[in-house]
């Protein structure tokens, strides 16, 4: 019976891993990545609004992030079908998304700061979840609600920036990272000048980059970048200028890329041969890697043609999220961290608004570790496996001793 209770959890677990790497949704492979996030996103649909305030909990952004994270998703696939039904109600749910996001109740945790009525974090990443709505169902010349957006981040990227406020006095780059990529959308819907902002604030930000990393920092006034942010800002910074969006997912890889125990492909959130406390950001840092940087690191590697990478990352979130389907409906640690499963659906399905798919690299930061991993795993199970075997193969008399 001990060998039996030693024996049996062996092959389950051996078997759970190897299988979850090897069937983990791979962003590149399109239909499956798709079902993987529809089916994400019809576990967070009942009781959205909820889980947002769940969230807000954790956090003073935690409702309007969950649920402009939950509208992305859903533009990014209503972007990535052919299937009218498909787009016609991924357009419904972004803009459902959209008004939970910018209702009474979600302004208050929020004050005027960096000239806009509520601060860059919520103008910034309202105005590209709105952007969003327009790229899919059209119409941005007649939204006098955009239209306002783009004229407020204009304004504020101008007068304040390359870092506006989020809070008085706080100000965060990814913020105006999501600011500015909104600025980009309005640029191409409506005028080209607000492109010619975007692009001039990116500039800026650059030059604010940590001299010996070369990547826009985590939090104004301190050089010093951090992992969760600078996976971020890559996929913004892609919607102004691909190839800068290349070149900090470059220095992102030298500075950030890791392997989590020295098995799972992870992203540190404090540079190598550094260390930090976790915070509401970053989460609990574990052996230097940060959850939301990994999980993250999909979207920067996915949006810069870095689809190996990207598939790595994900079967990461795949063995270590623990993942339960049932009913169509998927989630991810037991469902207690909604936003978490809103990141994880919309890094698997993002895509370029303004400018076009980046080009297909094969390189991947994180080497063979798959088949480091299959060994392992394969080795447990061939001697779990074997041991059962020959327990069942002993006379009863035998096992019964």
């Amino acid at each position: 019976m001990a060998r039996m209770i030693v024996l049996g959890p062996g092959v389950l677990i051996s078997t759970m891993a190897i299988g979850r790497v090897a069937f983990a949704p791979d962003p590149e492979d399109h239909d499956r990545a798709t079902r993987v996030a529809l089916a994400q996103l019809e576990y967070l649909r009942p009781g959205l609004e909820a889980r947002a305030d769940q969230m807000q909990a954790y956090f003073p952004e935690g409702r309007v992030f969950t649920l402009a994270l939950y509208g992305l998703t859903w533009v990014d696939i209503g972007l990535g079908t052919t299937d009218a039904a498909t787009r016609a109600r991924a357009l419904a749910e972004a803009r459902h998304a959209l008004a939970l996001a910018t209702a009474p109740r979600s302004l208050k945790p929020f004050e005027e700061a960096g000239g806009l009525p509520y601060g860059m974090f919520y103008e910034g990443w309202t105005a590209h979840l709105r952007a969003g709505t327009l790229h899919l169902g059209g119409g941005a010349a007649a939204d006098t609600a955009f239209r306002g957006n783009c004229a407020r981040l204009d304004a504020s990227l101008r007068a304040h920036g390359p870092f506006a406020d989020s809070y008085g006095g706080m100000a965060w780059p990814a913020d105006n990272a999501a600011g500015a990529a909104a600025l980009a959308s309005c640029g191409t819907l409506l005028d080209p000048r607000y492109g010619e902002t975007a692009r001039a604030w990116l500039r800026a930000a650059l030059r604010q980059a940590d001299p010996a990393t070369g990547i826009i920092p985590h939090v104004d006034g301190l050089a010093q970048p951090r992992g969760e942010s600078a996976v971020l800002m890559i996929r913004f910074i892609h919607e102004i200028d691909p190839r800068a969006a290349a070149a900090q997912y470059d220095a992102m890889v030298r500075t950030f890329a890791t392997r989590f125990a020295g098995l799972l492909p992870a992203v540190r959130e404090y540079p190598h041969g550094m260390t930090g406390d976790g915070d509401v950001d970053s989460g609990p840092v574990i052996l230097g890697v940060s959850a939301p940087a990994s999980v993250v690191g999909v979207a920067a590697a996915r949006i810069t043609g870095h689809a190996r990478a990207a598939a790595d990352l994900r079967a990461s979130a795949e063995v270590l999220g623990m993942p339960l389907q049932w009913g169509g409906r998927r989630s991810y640690a037991f469902g207690a961290l909604p936003v978490g499963d809103a990141f994880l659906a919309w890094v698997t399905v993002v895509r370029p608004w303004n400018t076009p798919p980046a080009a297909p690299v094969a390189a991947t930061p994180f080497g063979r570790w798959r088949w480091t991993w299959y060994v392992l795993w394969g080795g447990l199970l061939a001697l779990s496996a074997m041991g059962l075997t020959r327990l069942a193969r002993q006379p009863a008399s035998t096992r019964s001793r």
